[in-house]
């Protein structure tokens, strides 16, 4: 019985709940991997599912569930912290190796910029801060966190941009 109150729930949902993967993971086969992979879930666990109402509500928080597992598999972190600027600069100078790059913008950072530019730019950056941990950290609020570090960026692409000329 429960085998059959699962099935019917799931597939009387599946519209609803594939649209809202799909909002969530921005495409269509992730949100079908997810829904699949809730699926897979619920159905392992069909024995202890009793009702209707049950059945609904496990059913749109293994997908929720899915979908976050899904976004963070896919997430990762940026092999070169500085990767915005670096990708921005290596498109203006072909000719330089990413090395190379990565030096001279470090080299910016850690000689030319204030010591609280440099401070905000390393902690989003390198180390991977919110912005709400930015601001409690250096007791500034989020917005003036994020207006440095735009000018701290900036900062680096015009001062690479110009000492290349």
């Amino acid at each position: 019985m429960s085998q059959d109150i699962l099935t019917s729930t799931f597939l009387r949902l599946r519209g609803r709940l594939r649209a809202t993967a799909r909002r969530v993971l921005a495409d269509d086969s992730s949100a079908d991997d997810a829904l699949q992979e809730a699926f897979f879930k619920l159905w392992q666990r069909r024995q202890s599912i009793e009702s209707r109402a049950q059945a609904e509500g496990l059913t749109v928080v293994a997908v929720r569930n899915s979908c976050i597992d899904q976004l963070r598999r896919n997430s990762r972190r940026a092999e070169c912290p500085i990767d915005p600027v670096a990708e921005e600069v290596a498109d203006t100078d072909p000719q330089s190796d990413r090395a190379e790059l990565y030096e001279s913008v470090r080299a910016i950072i850690n000689g030319q910029l204030s010591e609280r530019e440099r401070q905000v730019i390393t902690m989003r950056d390198t180390q991977g801060y919110s912005f709400a941990e930015i601001a409690a950290e250096l007791n500034i609020t989020e917005t003036n966190a994020r207006m440095i570090l735009s000018r701290a960026r900036k900062a680096v692409r015009e001062i690479y941009l110009s000492s290349k000329k």
